[in-house]
């Protein structure tokens, strides 16, 4: 008995010492300090989003410079889609809190069903603010772009949807509405 907890104890000690001296860093300092910092396409100040629009960058990649842009102008407006989804989720479960309990869910809902119009305008005004191409040594095409989308077109979105359904009408005190809208517009600039 005595052999055999013998047998499964020195293979697990065995084990446990493996793992955790694999663990330990073989890095030398000295290839730490000569990293370089990689600075990516759009990262400046001017191509995030502020006050005035909500901006994407994206890029893709492709043997072919075309497909490279196509690819990159899919995963921006991806990206935009996210975001604006997420923005309008959020104003309508803020929004919802200030009216009446029994209608809060109904709106949260109709206004989420509504968001899926907004995102689809508000890809429809998208504009290019700019746009780079690299050549990888591999000769792959590396296209990066900047989109953007102003946030008062949004805010227009969002109140042309809300107008336009008549649960949300009845529900809608427009000043509070775009309080929250803009409180939360603000939340994505930081």
């Amino acid at each position: 008995m005595k052999n055999c907890k013998l047998l499964v104890l020195v293979p697990a000690l065995f084990g446990v010492t493996m793992i955790l001296s694999s663990c330990s860093s073989t890095v030398p300092l000295k290839k730490v300090q000569e990293s370089v910092e990689i600075k990516l396409p759009f990262s400046e100040k001017e191509f995030k989003s502020n006050n005035e629009f909500l901006r994407v960058v994206a890029h893709g990649e492709s043997a072919s410079s075309t497909l490279a842009e196509k690819i990159a102008m899919q995963n921006a407006q991806t990206n935009l889609a996210t975001r604006i989804n997420s923005l309008v989720k959020n104003v309508a479960e803020d929004y919802s809190k200030n009216i009446s309990d029994a209608n809060s869910n109904e709106f949260t809902s109709s206004f989420e069903t509504q968001g899926r119009v907004i995102v689809k305008e508000s890809l429809s005004m998208i504009n290019v603010l700019d746009k780079k191409v690299l050549l990888k040594p591999n000769n792959i095409y590396d296209f990066w772009m900047v989109i953007e989308v102003s946030k008062k077109s949004l805010l227009e979105g969002a109140t042309k949807a809300m107008s336009n359904s008549k649960k949300l009408q009845l529900e809608s005190d427009k000043v509070k509405f775009r309080e929250i809208f803009e409180s939360e517009m603000n939340k994505i600039d930081q």
